[in-house]
């Protein structure tokens, strides 16, 4: 017989520290118990920027970036992908932020109404693996798109202590998952501490069908696809599975 996990058991939050924190004070909110054990972690790497006065607006689609933002780029348009990264902005002391919803294709498209080809550079300091392709997209359209990698995520080589204890408790209602690669890492970290067999009933909610397919092998899993790819649709999703 499979043993029932406690109805008040632990969301396991899996983001970097910074935004795992804050992705935490959100799940309070909402009446739930976390577990932070960030899977990966930030490392900032030294990095040149074109002069300020060749660049005619900044984009962030990380929060993680923001550090890049010096005196000069805060008076340029900043154009985020979401809020998180808008508040990561705002603390650098930028001040014409402007979102997309939440995800690249839409920050893409309001960068091509608003902004001129031939206007200045398009800078995007960002980590060294993104999943955008703003390239593809403003390039043709005669932009001077420029990315600058100013940090890079490096993942853990084993869950911490207080996740495997959690899991061998069978206390970890629900993990949240961001990205492929934190998907990948996951499963990648099950499988050393050899806890497979620890996870029937656990709600794994991702936020996208490409974070999904990194986990189907993980046996006992139940995983919910949140209906839009922002953190308030995963967490609605969570909701909507669990309950606060």
């Amino acid at each position: 017989m499979t043993r029932e996990r406690p109805r008040k058991s632990w969301v396991l939050v899996t983001r970097p520290r910074e935004q795992a924190e804050e992705t935490a004070r959100a799940l309070h909110r909402r009446g739930f118990a976390t577990l932070v054990d960030p899977l990966f972690e930030m490392h900032r790497v030294p990095f040149d920027l074109p002069p300020a006065d060749q660049i005619d607006a900044v984009i962030l689609t990380s929060a993680n970036a923001a550090h890049a933002l010096g005196r000069q780029l805060v008076e340029k348009p900043v154009y985020v992908v979401g809020s998180a990264t808008a508040r990561a902005a705002a603390a650098r002391g930028a001040f014409d932020i402007r979102p997309g919803e939440g995800e690249w294709r839409s920050l893409a498209e309001r960068i091509l109404r608003e902004r001129e080809p031939g206007a200045g550079i398009l800078l995007h300091p960002s980590g060294r693996e993104v999943a955008s392709e703003f390239e593809e997209v403003l390039a043709p359209a005669g932009f001077d798109y420029r990315r600058v990698v100013v940090y890079e995520m490096v993942p853990r080589e084993e869950l911490g202590s207080r996740t495997r204890h959690a899991l061998q408790r069978r206390a970890i209602g629900a993990v949240l998952l961001y990205s492929p690669r934190t998907a990948a890492t996951f499963a990648r970290l099950v499988h050393r501490a050899g806890l497979e067999g620890m996870l029937e009933g656990v709600v794994c909610v991702c936020l996208s069908e490409a974070v999904a397919e990194e986990i189907v092998e993980l046996p006992g899993l139940e995983v919910v696809v949140a209906q839009e790819r922002d953190e308030k649709a995963l967490l609605d999703a969570l909701e909507a599975r669990l309950g606060g």
